[in-house]
């Protein structure tokens, strides 16, 4: 029997890290796991996914002199048990929400980081989203800074950094299938998956 391997992938913004993740589980026969969480964390938790979607990867300000927690922080800890339920549980690959720090002391775990240049990321939003430029790069920078105060806050580690990983992979050099490949040799090459 094969043994489990859990590949956590943080990503800019337009790097294609999503479609990475994807697209790797797919040809590794791997569950995949990125904003369907929040279907799990429904189902869970009974909150529409559509009100856990407002939060996710968001952070919310405390209101008030005491500590509450907040529906992000609620949702943080909900996607944290449901990440180590699955790695305990099957090979899969999951993309964002801290997965990398939640899920730091698993064994055959596999930390990666998807970055590119800028322009590339700007054509990637642009097509995405339907953008002009301009639009695109202030959505981009701002997706940036709520996914670096998110991280931030619930690790105490620094966002897009080679901190806590294990590969970063430029996907402007590499393309998404070049990246797709990249990961796999990695993982053949720490004998994490079978050379078929």
């Amino acid at each position: 029997m094969a043994k489990k391997c859990i590949v956590t992938i943080g990503r800019e913004y337009g790097s294609g890290g999503r479609e990475i993740g994807e697209k790797l589980a797919e040809k590794l026969g791997f569950s995949f796991y990125d904003r369907n969480l929040l279907g799990l964390v429904s189902e869970q938790s009974g909150v529409s996914e559509d009100s856990l979607s407002e939060r996710d990867e968001r952070l919310e300000r405390h209101h008030f002199p005491y500590r509450i927690e907040t529906m992000s922080e609620e949702l943080f800890h909900l996607q944290s048990n449901i990440m180590l339920k699955k790695a305990r549980e099957e090979s899969c690959v999951i993309v964002g929400r801290c997965s990398d720090i939640v899920l730091k002391d698993f064994a055959n775990t596999v930390h990666i980081f998807i970055y590119a240049d800028e322009e590339d990321r700007i054509v990637r939003i642009r097509e995405r989203n339907n953008l002009d430029e301009v639009k695109a790069r202030k959505l981009m920078k701002q997706t940036e800074k709520i996914r670096r105060s998110y991280y931030q806050y619930y690790t105490d580690c620094e966002w897009g950094t080679r901190e806590n990983k294990d590969l970063l992979i430029n996907s402007s050099k590499t393309g998404i299938e070049g990246s797709v490949e990249v990961i796999i040799a990695y993982l053949k090459i720490r004998g994490l998956i079978e050379d078929k």
